[in-house]
């Protein structure tokens, strides 16, 4: 049977899965990578690579495991706000291009929000039963 606390923990995991998989690909593609947050005019882009993954990987896998949530659910939430704002200029942008990073920027203002959810969310707490 599929309870709450079951439900909470494929939803995290699947959440975090994004995280975890967006990060081995920036583990794969480590210059290409850099050559792209140096087009953003990220400063230190390897270092800002190197951070990212950190974030994307260790956080998305400690998400996914269950630990240290409330936490790591917060940091990630953060870098994302972070890396919507660096990456996802559909302001400066018309037609196609516009479009595709306004779907990007609102795909990332969803993970945000999810994020805050869980990191807000005692899977262990009981109901509380009216008086």
């Amino acid at each position: 049977m599929i309870t709450n606390i079951n439900i909470y923990r494929i939803g995290r995991i699947l959440l975090a899965s994004l995280f975890v998989v967006s990060g081995i690909f920036k583990i794969l593609g480590f210059s290409g990578t850099v050559g792209y947050f140096t087009s953003l005019g990220l400063p230190v882009p390897t270092v800002a690579v190197v951070v990212t993954i950190l974030v994307e990987v260790g956080g998305g896998l400690l998400l996914m495991f269950g630990r240290g949530v409330k936490p790591v659910s917060l940091v990630i939430a953060l870098f994302t706000v972070g890396a919507t704002l660096s990456a996802h200029h559909f302001w400066n942008m018309e037609g196609a291009a516009a479009q595709a990073q306004l779907t990007q920027f609102l795909k990332n203002l969803s993970l945000i929000g999810a994020l805050l959810l869980v990191s807000s969310i005692d899977p262990e707490a009981q109901p509380e039963r009216p008086h």
